[in-house]
């Protein structure tokens, strides 16, 4: 299959597969969310438990997580959660409620598809058992997710949780017979192609500090930017982390990102100086790109998130002005945002787009926000399809727009979105052609499946070699204690004679 693909030989594709390793690992593709949560009610309970879980998790077999903080009042409760990278078993919600039926609390979500999750010991039978049950829910498709479970008893921990963009549950856990304690949830999306987080963390904190600097007493404005603050250094510290192992030269990254020859550089180069760069000189600015590209001026916003999309994808942090007429963008940054944008496959651009509205990636966009983009896509609104198609829509105003409903829409009526991915093909087209750029989309799915491959034949060996440790380590034990046994009874023997 790869000979046929390629006729370069093996040199191309070993260095595809360098680049998607390392983009994998900054990207950080594979995402943790919690699968499962279960109770331990007692000090036995919870040490026999503690006992079996270690030896799963020697064993190589799925594990839980202690959370941090036990609930008990008048008895040890202690909340375990289970992780997994199976997008599939990912929790999408999590709901307290009482066992008893007529508790404030109480919540029957069997028919809404939860499943209830409840011990034994918290069905509130004896005066001291707590009455707390969870309801939780899968649903497959659905963008947000739960990646981790806390429990906070101070307003420290308050602090500390909402910094790190946590969301406490409305119901305290004293309602329950417990502890005077919280439980926080941290949601994630999923891994969106998304904007640099620094940059608009940025901004948002420079809009609350010049808030704050009139109303200098306010303690919600205080708190809100303690907590920007806080976000900002991590991002930051994070987007550092990413950009170690990219290229700092805008040519060497796109050589290496799309296993170009120096001919093929030296070739997108001079399409550069001679059909975009001509009467600039050295930088283009994102109207030039328009006009190179023959789209209408009122894409430029869209172009402009293209040339963004490099530094998200790094984790670099990249300001430019506001102006589309400014010439910033070198034959470095300019062949780089092109290489970046024209190797998205349409699910990624898809993404792309919705995230282009969605900077924090929450998963949902505004209805306003929607018709914002399809303004940009279609200015001028005369056409007859598209005023039909936004007819059979029928999204009122005001309302919230999950990634999963952005998508069918977008399949749905695929016209609606097609001015991006014509700018995409467009720029295939200047650039080597779209021949060129779908053999380099397989060979880059076929380095990928490859990868995938070795990760997974490398954890079957790591989990074999950890089940072999752990019999080893069973048997000295065993053997241990049998020594242990039959030196008693040498001692025993001794002293009776």
């Amino acid at each position: 299959m790869l000979r046929r693909l390629f006729r370069g030989g093996e040199k191309e594709m070993n260095q595809l597969q360098r680049n998607v390793k390392r983009m994998m690992t900054v990207q950080k593709r594979e995402v943790r969310g919690v699968s499962d949560v279960i109770f331990t009610v007692g000090r036995s309970e919870t040490i026999a438990f503690k006992a079996e879980n270690e030896s799963r998790r020697g064993k190589g077999e799925p594990y839980f997580v202690r959370v941090k903080n036990d609930i008990g009042k008048e008895k040890m409760v202690v909340i375990w959660v289970k992780f997994s990278s199976n997008r599939g078993d990912f929790l999408t919600d999590i709901v307290l409620s009482s066992t008893e039926p007529n508790h404030k609390h109480f919540f029957l979500g069997n028919t809404q598809g939860y499943k209830l999750i409840i011990h034994p010991e918290m069905r509130g039978m004896a005066a001291v058992d707590p009455t707390l049950c969870l309801m939780i829910k899968k649903e497959a498709g659905k963008s947000r997710f739960v990646t981790d479970v806390r429990v906070s008893y101070t307003r420290a921990d308050h602090m500390d949780l909402r910094r790190q963009n946590y969301e406490m549950l409305p119901v305290c856990l004293s309602n329950f017979g417990l502890s005077y304690a919280n439980v926080w949830i941290r949601w994630t999306t999923s891994s969106l192609v998304r904007l640099t987080n620094a940059d608009h963390l940025e901004k948002e904190l420079k809009d609350y500090s010049e808030m704050l600097a009139k109303s200098p007493e306010n303690k919600i404005l205080l708190q809100m930017v303690d907590e920007l603050k806080w976000r900002l250094r991590e991002a930051q510290l994070a987007e550092e982390e990413h950009a170690k192992d990219i290229p700092k030269d805008d040519l060497t990254y796109t050589k290496e990102f799309l296993a170009l020859t120096s001919r093929e550089l030296a070739k997108c180069c001079s399409v550069f100086r001679k059909s975009i760069a001509n009467a600039r000189g050295e930088r283009v600015s994102i109207d030039d790109y328009c006009i190179f590209l023959r789209e209408p001026l009122s894409m430029a916003p869209f172009i402009r998130q293209i040339f963004e999309l490099p530094a998200s994808s790094s984790g670099m942090l990249v300001q430019h002005p506001s102006s589309n007429n400014v010439p910033i963008f070198d034959v470095g940054a300019t062949l780089k945002a092109t290489a970046v944008f024209c190797m998205l496959c349409s699910p990624e651009l898809m993404k792309f787009v919705f995230n282009w509205q969605d900077p924090r990636g929450t998963g949902f966009i505004e209805s306003k926000q929607f018709l914002d983009v399809l303004g940009i896509f279609h200015p001028r609104h005369r056409d007859d399809v598209l005023a039909g198609t936004l007819k059979k829509i029928d999204f009122p105003l005001g309302e919230m727009m999950s990634f999963s409903e952005f998508e069918c829409y977008m399949k749905k009526f695929p016209r609606l979105l097609y001015p991006a991915f014509r700018v995409q093909e467009k720029m295939r087209q200047k650039f080597f052609g779209s021949g060129w750029w779908n053999r380099k989309l397989r060979l880059y799915c076929e380095a990928r499946k490859h990868l995938e491959l070795e990760r997974k034949r490398s954890q079957e060996s790591e989990d074999k070699e950890r089940r072999q440790r752990y019999a080893i380590s069973e048997e000295l034990k065993y053997e241990s204690i049998e020594l242990s046994i039959a030196m008693r009874r040498k001692r025993r023997q001794r002293s009776n004679t």
